[in-house]
């Protein structure tokens, strides 16, 4: 057997090798593995699935399973280790946890008539990215798949789905863009092509590296990279299978023609998922694409930095996303966080949203959240459906969800037709595509026990009545024992044997045992099937006729079962397309209902949105804050009002440590997502105009791995930041440049801010300990001066106010702040004494700097003459010939330069 761990791309032939000399069943499964060398095979064998070779010391590493040796193979001892089929779920979990994919390769021949191995095939791949078992998925997470096609011109084609979904998404982005937008997609599985040049492979390997922290999910997160052939990133290909998948003509409708990168990677995408699905994606219908200008820009620091799902020390809990999510679906939860982390740019959809929300808090949210609880995930029974995964309790929980909706539909529809209060468009939408598909929760109430067996292959589970010849084999089995009884009755009353018993095993079947002193009482037609030490057993006629009909009526019973299942799985499949619709309202419907909820609960208020730029905050809260305050009885949250504008556009905020900065500046922040994306807020009052992106500097660690220090990381940050905010964007910086000397860094604040209100001209919320910037706003006519206040009480203690207020602070209050966090007592004192002096001699020699002035203008260096040359050239002008000549040229130029000559 080839080592595969040692190459896991080794092309099938070299897998084949020598075949011929193994055993009939290793021989089977050489040939299976030959067809996933890269990938974990599991393949079946009675109640195990084993692993061999390479594979199963791998899977005894990773599970910390028993590895074996048993007999030989080509001459050689067979590695192997086996996990039981019952469990199975439970090491497939572990395994698509550290990145692993596994291939399942289940039995499909009969056994009775096999000659040699009994026939297999692998049925599907689990892979990170294409995960539909409910055993395998968080309820609030999605399994997303992503394919990336770098293309000619420093571009790059996306193309991801979720299998449990029915969308895909397409978009197209400079090489430069692409670590941004596979952090916002958060892919657990990327695809790629094998022949992208090195520094491509090493970009993708940086991002697997550092997807912890990009991703925002903490130290478990994995992003898994696999390669694909170049073949199957092919551009009209892709575009031909969009097609089909939609089954439409053109790809004109969803605006998606001119986007040849990312047919690209549609095409390996779709590839992907049907090779390991192991059939087509019936139930994907539907086609994005995503622009840039989209969402708001949500760039990976922002998530990590305002916690919106995962806490800096990578919990889940408490974030954004924990306090708002109270939906009563798993479907409702996922759709809740796309929401949260893909607020649109365009208000419409969030003034939609907000007006359900207001119709919804009149009272109507409470008896619909009671009716979607409890709800099955028809989202990814819908997928599994069409992927013919479905189990039955899973079918059982979608006949009772579809009466849920049913009345979902009729209170909704009841309640808009009351007259609801500003009910606006999306709720009458909901209501009509909450509507059941006709006959099929009757169908499956129909087909279905009401507790089902788990599985199909345990039988059980197809109802009574459903099918005829189904029930006729039941009642064989049914009236076994009936049968045995009587024929018990009539032999011994036939023969006269008192003691004579009919009965059944496994080995041997059907029998009647007599005991060795009634042998001469035994009639003709008693055929011997068993001698004992004290008994014989025999058979009649009339008993082996019973017994072939009653043993193969439990094979043709759980055969029958099977086929019954899966014509109701075809049966179910013109259904796809109304259990999709109801998905989306189901868990839209859920979403408005807990943001109403939330809304109600918390205390929340109605945004307002504007044409104009302006970000208007009255008695703004942090709303995870409050409620860790609330929850801990450490008293009441101090609100805070927020007013910028075009005469206001950056706030220079200073104070102490712990005297709320950075709680401030984050709630701004907070209230405008929420906001954006369609909630209402924790405020009194909100107003908000247009925004494009919310960017954030707040606090930095050492990344020791990237050998970058606090200090090049902020800086890292700070140049995003410059390059890429609008006059529409909010920015938080909290204490740039602390990483460094106190000139230097008080140099770059200067520097940042004053570019920021000059040139970007984004709404600021800019934290500092340097007070010479609270001089800024003098010379800059956007700029004001707000503080957190604080006083200092007996024996010079502080009290922090928590309020925002006009003017710069008086003073930092650090010395206090150290004293409050247990500093010894005599290093305090003396911190103090040398800040008195410190503080002293500044006052005499501090000399008239002007932080804000421009810098003065270089002269403008001589161009090099290789510029000069090449400035002159034109390119469209020249011929063949004259190219070369210039080429020649530039060349020697280049020559004399590096010469000094």
């Amino acid at each position: 057997m080839p080592r595969l761990a040692d190459n896991p791309a080794m092309d099938r032939s070299a897998l084949l090798q020598d075949i011929d000399k193994h055993t009939p069943m290793m021989a089977q499964y050489l040939r299976l593995k030959a067809d996933y060398p890269d990938t974990l095979l599991f393949y079946r064998m009675g109640d195990f699935y084993e692993l061999f070779y390479d594979d199963a010391e791998k899977a005894a590493r990773l599970l910390d399973i028993t590895l074996t040796r048993r007999g030989q193979s080509a001459g050689q001892p067979v590695v192997m280790a086996g996990v039981p089929f019952h469990s199975v779920e439970t090491y497939l979990a572990r395994l698509i946890k550290l990145g692993e994919s596994v291939a399942i390769c289940e039995q499909i021949g009969d056994p009775a008539g096999a000659k040699g191995p009994v026939e297999r095939k692998v049925v599907r791949v689990v892979t990170p990215g294409t995960l539909t078992d409910a055993e395998l998925l968080n309820d609030k997470n999605e399994s997303v798949l992503l394919a990336v096609h770098a293309g000619q011109r420093h571009t790059c084609g996306l193309a991801w789905l979720s299998v449990t979904q029915g969308v895909i998404h397409l978009a197209q982005c400079p090489r430069s863009a692409l670590r941004a937008w596979v952090t916002r997609i958060g892919p657990s599985e990327l695809l790629h092509s094998a022949d992208v040049t090195p520094a491509f492979e090493q970009e993708l390997q940086d991002l697997q590296r550092q997807w912890p922290a990009l991703s925002g999910q903490g130290p478990g997160a994995r992003l898994s990279l696999a390669l694909r052939p170049a073949w199957a990133f092919d551009a009209a290909l892709g575009a031909r299978k969009l097609c089909e998948q939609l089954q439409a003509s053109s790809l004109a409708g969803w605006g998606a023609q001119d986007l040849p990168d990312a047919h690209a990677a549609a095409s390996a995408l779709l590839d992907y998922a049907e090779h390991t699905q192991g059939r087509a994606l019936t139930h994907v219908r539907q086609l994005h694409v995503a622009r840039p200008q989209e969402h708001i820009e949500l760039p990976e620091t922002t998530r990590r930095n305002l916690e919106l799902i995962q806490t800096l020390r990578g919990e889940s809990a408490p974030t954004l996303f924990s306090l708002l999510d109270t939906c009563q679906t798993g479907m409702g939860s996922r759709l809740l966080k796309r929401w949260l982390l893909e607020p649109p740019r365009d208000r419409t959809l969030a003034r939609e949203r907000q007006q359900a929300i207001t119709c919804l808090r009149d009272g109507l949210h409470a008896g619909l959240r009671q009716a979607l609880k409890g709800a099955s995930d028809v989202e990814r029974i819908t997928a599994r459906i069409a992927l013919r995964q479905a189990r039955p309790r899973e079918l059982v929980g979608l006949a009772q969800t579809l009466q849920r909706t049913q009345a979902l539909a009729d209170q909704l529809r009841q309640a808009l037709q009351a007259g609801a209060p500003s009910a606006g468009e999306l709720l009458p939408r909901l209501a009509e595509r909450l509507q059941p598909p006709p006959g099929c929760a009757e169908l499956l109430h129909h087909a279905l026990l009401p507790e089902p067996a788990a599985l199909v292959r345990d039988g059980g589970v197809i109802n009574h009545g459903y099918d005829s010849e189904l029930d006729e084999l039941r009642a064989i089995q049914t009236n076994c024992d009936g049968f045995l009884l009587d024929l018990e009755a009539r032999e011994r009353q036939r023969t006269g044997i008192a003691n004579l018993r009919v009965q059944y095993n496994k080995v041997h079947g059907f029998y009647i045992e007599v005991t060795q002193g009634q042998l001469d009482k035994v009639p003709d037609d008693y055929r011997r099937r068993q001698t004992l030490k004290n008994a014989e057993r025999f058979i009649t006629p009339e008993l082996k006729a019973f017994e072939d009909k009653a043993l193969s009526a439990q094979e043709r019973a759980l055969a029958r079962e099977k086929w019954l299942y899966e014509d109701l799985l075809d049966r179910l499949q013109a259904h796809l397309g109304v259990l999709s619709h109801i998905t989306q309202a189901m868990a839209t419907l859920d979403v408005l209902c807990a943001l109403a909820e939330r809304s109600l609960t918390l205390g929340w208020c109605a945004p307002e949105f504007a044409i104009e730029p302006c970000i208007e905050i009255r008695a703004g809260r942090h709303p995870v804050v409050e409620a860790r305050l609330q929850e801990t009885g450490a008293g009441p949250f101090i609100p805070n009002d927020t007013v910028l504008g075009p005469k206001a556009r950056m706030q220079i905020i200073t104070g102490p440590n712990m005297g709320g900065k950075s709680t401030y500046m984050r709630q701004v922040a907070v209230i405008v997502l929420l906001a954006s994306m369609g909630s209402y807020v924790p405020a009194s009052h909100c107003r908000l105009g247009p925004i494009d992106a919310i960017h954030t500097r707040i606090g930095a660690a050492d990344d020791l791995a990237n050998a970058q220090s606090t200090f090049m990381l902020e800086m890292t940050e700070a140049a995003q930041i410059l390059h890429n905010a609008s006059p529409h964007s909010l920015v938080l910086m909290d204490e740039i440049g602390r990483g460094t000397s106190t000139f230097d860094g008080l140099a770059l604040a200067s520097a940042i801010a004053t570019h920021l209100h000059d040139k970007v001209k984004a709404f600021t919320l800019f934290a500092t300990h340097y007070f010479e910037l609270t001089e800024f706003p003098a010379q800059h006519h956007a700029a004001v001066n707000v503080h957190v206040s604080a006083v200092e009480g007996q024996g010079r203690d502080i009290v922090f106010l928590h309020q925002i207020e006009p003017g710069p602070a008086s003073r930092s209050y650090g010395v206090q702040v150290a004293r409050l966090a247990g500093v010894p007592a005599a290093v305090v004192q003396h911190a103090r004494h040398t800040l008195e002096a410190l503080e002293a001699q500044s006052a005499s020699t501090r000399l008239q700097v002007d932080l804000f002035a421009a810098p003065p203008a270089a002269p403008a260096p001589e161009p090099h003459p290789l510029e000069q040359a090449l400035a002159a050239i034109d390119p469209d002008a020249l011929s063949p010939r004259e190219a070369l000549d210039a080429l020649y040229h530039l060349h020697h130029l280049l020559r004399q330069s590096a010469s000094g000559t």
